[in-house]
């Protein structure tokens, strides 16, 4: 229960009494299974409860009472209890919108709690109407009594009257307020689910032993409101009330008919007698789409028949996010927090940068509630959304939504099980991963993607097949996320397979993939490739890469005789790793970068062997072998005129 301050403790029991005996308080509070009502007034004297056609009604006696109504909706939603109105003859009718029934009772007097819970009633003490009471007109006033003749004045009649001792008060009035407000205090958290309050209090021990107390505090206490302010969870980041649920209600926009009826029957009625759109068959139409997945026929359709809807802007960023395209300036950017299906949607058009900028149940509450087919095209990239939030528990949540009701793995599950194995460090499942890259369609697309980063991380280079693949894939999804993932995993396949060229002139396909370029070069790459890359002019910046690749192009160029360039990568740590003992190294121009000697670098030469065994013997591939030589060739040719002639006595 919410603390007060002694001062305003002190306010609350002075003026508890009298805002007890103006109106009833009424509070609510939701909890897993029901939604508790709890009426309070200290003058209650007995309580009846019976249907009535709204729900049920209360009536309170005696009956001269108002209910203060003006907070009840402020922690809960009308799932269950749909409404609250005072009859006229002082009764209180509950409206339900759920096949519920209430259980009423008692937890001291003047105290009624009145729990909704679904399903039919287990007893049927309190499923009969009450007894109708009519409104009592008041009776007109009766006449006043003629005046009584004043006594004759008889001064010996007139005896003292007897001193009496004050009445003393049995309890003093600031214990009263403090009982009062003790009880106001537990029902509101008895509302709130703070409290709970047992029958019967186990009887003592022992006659020494004081009574055990009938309340009890709740490990998990529910929530309330502490302020005339609505809670954070239903208020947006920029403080507009969040949307209802059922402005996002995707699996209530379809039927359960063929698609193929149902989108003949969705289409017809667009236009009416003059071609003019009609809003709601629009409406209906548009909602259709977006249950199926189908974002850009959803934006199609908005885009020919310009009508305005509230939730237009809404519709346009959810077909954008099924699309898989963010939207971080969209309607939707902002509804993280919501505590509804807003969230899930949020997260998809455009997720918060920290997780603690997400409502997480409420996210998986409304993924959980998806059909079926969306949770399978939506789930692989929520999951990734949580991994990159480094929540991989819920992205295993998210797995386990996919895999619910499905007799084997689906395609979805299979590329979010991957994810979670890079996540974990482990190797992905390359056998499903194949399998699924086969299909065509975004799924296919991403499933190749996470294969051929898997077999680079593993020191293996793909197939020539998959990497025609995946380039045909990048050019047919470039500018979209998928896009991004395609590109990056063509990317390091290039670099993989040799063809570094391409691999470092691609940088627009994959920026990300920088580091990890450098790293296939500097572990399994060329010394033709390492010579034409790695020596740098002294002018030239090095790019930023991790410690490891440095240092393994530093030990790279050692082996190579490049001293001067491999301390520009990484310095040597020890003597040891310096060249041995023998006549000073004349001095090197830029260009040169630290060439030793003509017989150093006269191994610089690939060899054919130097190649991946993986990669298969191909005319296309030896050519390139060819002029991959004639390059290193030229470049070492190179190295030694420029060497030779700051040797020369002219120099």
């Amino acid at each position: 229960m919410k603390r007060l301050p002694t001062c305003g403790l002190l306010v609350a029991l002075v003026a508890f009494p009298a805002m007890a005996r103006a109106e009833a308080a009424v509070r609510t509070g939701e909890h897993p299974g029901y939604t508790r009502l709890v009426v309070e007034d200290p003058s209650i004297r007995s309580w009846q409860l019976g249907r009535s056609a709204q729900g049920y009604r209360l009536r309170l006696t005696p009956t001269a009472r108002a209910f203060a109504l003006s907070r009840a909706f402020r922690a809960i939603t009308r799932k269950r209890l749909t409404s609250l109105a005072m009859t006229e003859n002082g009764d209180l009718d509950v409206g339900l919108g759920c096949a519920c029934h209430i259980e009423p009772f008692e937890i001291r007097p003047g105290v009624i709690v009145l729990d909704i819970r679904d399903g039919p009633p287990s007893s049927t003490e309190h499923e009969q109407p009450l007894p109708e009471e009519k409104v009592s007109e008041p009776l007109p006033p009766a006449p006043a009594p003629a005046p009584a003749p004043a006594p004759a004045y008889d001064w010996r009649k007139v005896a003292p009257a007897p001193l009496r001792a004050p009445a003393l008060a049995l309890e003093a009035p600031v214990v009263t307020a403090m009982r009062q407000s003790l009880v106001q205090q537990l029902s509101r958290g008895a509302a709130a689910g703070a409290v709970d309050f047992a029958g019967k209090p186990p009887p003592p021990k022992d006659a020494g032993t004081p009574p055990a107390a009938n309340v009890r505090i709740l490990p998990e206490p529910g929530f309330e409101v502490a302020s005339e302010a609505p809670p954070k969870d239903r208020l947006t980041a920029e403080g507009s009330p969040c949307p209802a649920d059922e402005r996002f209600d995707v699996a209530a926009w379809r039927g359960d008919s063929p698609v193929a009826e149902q989108i003949g029957a969705m289409l017809a009625g667009l236009t009416g007698e003059f071609d003019d759109p009609q809003a709601e068959p629009l409406a209906k139409a548009v909602r259709f789409y977006l249950s199926l997945g189908f974002g850009a026929e959803a934006r199609q359709l908005l885009a020919a028949f310009p009508v305005d809807h509230p939730d237009r802007a809404l519709w346009e960023s959810m077909a954008h996010a099924l699309d898989g395209e963010r939207q971080p300036d969209g309607p939707l950017a902002a509804m993280a927090r919501c505590d509804g299906a807003a969230a899930l949607w949020s997260v998809l058009a455009a997720p918060p940068p920290s997780l603690r900028d997400v409502n997480v149940p409420a996210v998986l509450r409304a993924f959980s509630g998806l059909p079926p087919d969306l949770r399978q095209e939506l789930g692989p990239r929520l999951a990734e959304d949580f991994l990159a939030w480094e929540d991989p528990a819920n992205a295993q949540a998210i797995r386990e939504a996919l895999v619910r009701g499905a007799r084997e793995p689906t395609p979805a599950a299979t590329l979010t099980d991957a994810r979670l194995a890079a996540a974990r460090g482990e190797a992905p499942p390359a056998a499903d991963l194949a399998r699924v890259g086969q299909q065509p369609g975004p799924e296919g697309a991403e499933a190749l993607a996470l294969l051929v980063e898997g077999q680079v991380a593993e020191g293996k280079a793909p197939s020539a097949q998959d990497v025609l693949s995946l380039g045909a894939l990048y050019h047919e999804s470039e500018g979209t996320d998928l896009g991004q993932r395609v590109g990056r995993a063509y990317r390091l396949a290039l670099a993989a397979t040799g063809d570094y060229d391409r691999a470092f002139s691609g940088r627009a396909l994959a920026p990300d993939a920088e580091a990890e370029v450098w790293r296939i070069l500097a572990v399994s790459g060329p010394d033709s490739q390492l010579l034409e890359r790695a020596v740098l002019p002294e002018t030239e910046p090095l790019p930023p890469l991790p410690d490891t690749t440095r240092r393994a192009l530093a030990d790279r160029l050692r082996a190579l005789g490049l001293e001067r360039s491999a301390d520009r990568w990484h310095p040597a740590e020890t003597a040891a790793a310096r060249p041995p003992d023998g006549p000073p190294l004349p001095p090197i121009p830029a260009d040169a970068a630290g060439l030793s000697s003509p017989e150093t670098d006269a191994a610089s030469l690939p060899p054919a062997a130097a190649t991946s065994p993986s990669v298969p013997a191909s005319l296309a591939r030896s050519r390139a072998l060819v002029e991959e030589s004639a390059r290193a060739r030229q470049r070492i040719e190179d190295l030694l005129r420029a060497a030779g002639a700051e040797q020369s006595p002219d120099g």
